[in-house]
């Protein structure tokens, strides 16, 4: 048995960003939705393109994975039913990004989940975080569930400096801003090496694109120490699809 699927319609949209758009959708199915999932992810269920019908069809039946993406939740309210996802848009092509900006109040959206947290520590001694903007609303959900004594380092890569975003986060963790539109930039892999070798208490998280992450997890491999179970790594997306 998968998870549980519930019907959304897009209750806003707004830009947060040129390269960031918050949609907000609601409904009646999402009464039962854990309100303790932020920063998880949810499978958002988009409707097939170009066909006149812009209903998402809910279930599992041959073929349906291919319109479904992974989101991060970045909040959501009980009392009103009210999720909030933000999507990456504006610099590349694809389903969801596709759907997200032509999004309309009133549109639907399929939701399978939640998952779990991704963050493998939030009470760990310190932290490493790198991601490229496909990975902020999961970093930023997560700096706001950190404990205030948390300390460590967070590299985020945008496309320009309008989506630089405010975050809200401990004092001690120290947010740096990868200004490029370049998301498979060697700045990830030189703010790694840059770290002291000895990685053990330390929680890691790898968020971008999957030459980029595995590039960082080789390094980490081949050169420092670290607790794997204090290791999320994940490839977001693939510059080959």
């Amino acid at each position: 048995m998968g998870p549980k699927m519930r019907m959304t319609q897009v209750l806003s949209v707004s830009d947060i960003s040129p390269h960031m758009k918050r949609i907000i959708v609601t409904g009646n199915e999402l009464k039962d939705f854990p309100s303790d999932k932020k920063s998880a992810h949810v499978k958002a269920i988009f409707p097939k393109p170009n066909v006149a019908n812009k209903m998402p069809k809910l279930g599992i039946y041959f073929g349906f994975k291919q319109w479904m993406r992974s989101y991060t939740i970045r909040e959501f309210n009980p009392q009103s039913m009210q999720l909030t996802l933000d999507f990456a848009v504006n610099d590349h092509q694809g389903l969801a990004s596709n759907w997200a900006s032509n999004a309309v109040p009133g549109d639907h959206l399929g939701i399978a989940g939640p998952g779990d947290s991704k963050h493998p520590d939030l009470y760990a001694e310190s932290h490493l975080m790198f991601g490229d903007i496909t990975a902020l609303p999961a970093i930023a959900g997560i700096l706001e569930l950190m404990p205030d004594n948390a300390k460590g380092d967070v590299w985020i890569q945008v496309p320009e400096e309008q989506d630089i975003q405010d975050l809200v986060a401990p004092a001690n963790m120290l947010i740096n801003w990868l200004v490029t539109p370049d998301k498979l930039t060697g700045d990830f892999l030189s703010a790694l090496a840059s770290q002291k070798t000895d990685l053990n208490n330390t929680a890691i998280f790898i968020a971008a694109e999957a030459s980029v992450v595995k590039q960082l997890k080789a390094h980490l491999n081949e050169h420092c120490q670290y607790d794997k179970t204090k290791l999320y790594a994940s490839a977001y997306w693939n510059r080959k699809k």
